[in-house]
């Protein structure tokens, strides 16, 4: 049922939450004709792409809408997970950005940028509503919006707070994405390299390894090929990271950037170069492109750990860059993480937000769980038994008791 709200102006908004499949089937048109008027928006907005995840993950996602009349005006995709709270002594909702069911590298509101600020107050009125502890939303672009969307907090009933967040112990900021705008030719964007040195490794190492035919770049399509140079990407990058990260944490995100990859294959967003000599893979690099931003998001980097090598990163960025170049794409996008070689290439800071939200412990106008999220408690209660935690099992009973029994009676 949809909730109305009138601004300022006296102008209805229409709200809806959105949580089950086929509604979501229904909004495919409408939505992509939004895709089409925010000028804001990227692939991980996407119906395509957030359709994957969601299909994916049924029961752990929800589309708040906004509407004027019949026309869609604004839309946050969020997921939500089940937290036990060792202080209430009973399971929460949390909620995060939609687009981390597939740990897409961006998240944030898809607007009409004719109605930007009213859409975004709206939307956050409807959030504070819906049953839930703790939301956070990081690499919301643009992170004007997450701004404006903590602005409609009222500060009595929740702490809200912009956070930062730095990986490699502090060295990395990781809300830092460096962008290189692309000009019209691959020698234009050459001579506009910042380093002369740079410049001038790229042109010898591609005379030398790429044009002498000693190694080459080849982008895989589809079927085998794909899944043989993603096995490659993954492989290197762990023999890199296993030992930093560990082994099963490593594999987890290896993981991760696997789904990614897959999902963009999907659509046919995928672009992955691999350095070759001979038979031997010594680098490839994991995309995803987006045509309608034209922008190409860097996401992954592996490269043989064993080769005395130098040249490998820059040969395979250089010549993905200019593949974007030559497709008519006009941004490389390195994504997360300010480490100092992505400017190296001419890209130049962008920050994303990263906004946090907790439900003051004074407010009790609103659930902190979300009855749709007891199957997942009910999971999370069978570990508690097995596990040998009969008084924290023994309290999530009886909460999931209480609210079968206030959704039976209600």
């Amino acid at each position: 049922m949809k909730d109305d709200i009138h601004t300022l102006t006296q102008t209805r908004i229409e709200l809806d939450v959105i949580r089950d499949w086929a509604e979501f089937e229904v909004l495919e048109a409408p939505w992509k004709a939004l895709e089409r008027r925010d000028p804001m928006g990227s692939v991980f907005l996407s119906w395509e792409w957030l359709a994957q995840a969601f299909r994916a993950h049924p029961g752990r996602w929800l589309v708040v809408v906004a509407y004027r009349g019949d026309r869609l005006l604004g839309l946050l995709p969020l997921k939500t997970r089940v937290h036990w709270s060792s202080s209430q002594n009973a399971f929460e909702t949390e909620i995060e950005a939609g687009g981390r069911l597939i740990w897409s590298e961006y998240t944030g509101i898809l607007c009409d940028p004719a109605a930007e600020d009213e859409v975004i107050a709206a939307l956050a009125r409807r959030v504070q509503a819906l049953p839930w502890a703790r939301l956070s939303l990081r690499y919301v672009d643009p992170p004007a919006r997450a701004d404006a969307f903590l602005t409609a907090f009222p500060d009595r009933r929740f702490s809200v707070r912009r956070r930062d967040y730095r990986i490699n112990g502090g060295k990395t900021d990781n809300l830092v994405c460096p962008r290189a705008a692309l000009p019209d030719s691959y020698d234009a964007w050459l001579e506009g390299l910042p380093s002369k040195n740079t410049r001038q490794k790229i042109r010898r190492f591609t005379r030398r390894y790429l044009d002498s035919g000693e190694m080459r770049i080849e982008t895989a399509g589809t079927g085998d090929d794909t899944a043989r140079d993603l096995d490659h990407l993954l492989r290197l990058w762990l023999e890199k990271w296993a030992g930093p990260k560990g082994q099963g944490a490593a594999e987890r995100v290896a993981a991760n950037y696997r789904e990614v990859l897959v999902a963009a294959q999907q659509l046919g967003l995928l672009h992955l170069p691999v350095l070759w000599q001979g038979n031997r893979p010594l680098g490839a690099l994991g995309h995803v492109v987006d045509p309608r931003a034209g922008r190409m998001n860097f996401i992954v980097a592996g490269r043989d750990l064993a080769a005395d090598a130098p040249h490998i990163g820059l040969l395979l960025h250089a010549g993905s860059i200019r593949w974007a170049i030559e497709n008519g794409y006009r941004t490389y996008d390195f994504c997360h993480g300010d480490e100092a070689y992505k400017f190296s290439y001419g890209a130049e800071p962008h920050r994303v937000g990263y906004i946090a939200l907790r439900r003051r412990s004074a407010d009790r106008s609103t659930p902190r769980f979300d009855r749709l999220n007891t199957a997942e408690a009910l999971h999370r209660t069978q570990a508690m038994i097995e596990a040998g935690q009969g008084d924290r099992a023994a309290a999530a009973c009886r909460q999931l008791a209480s609210v079968v029994a206030r959704a039976t009676t209600g």
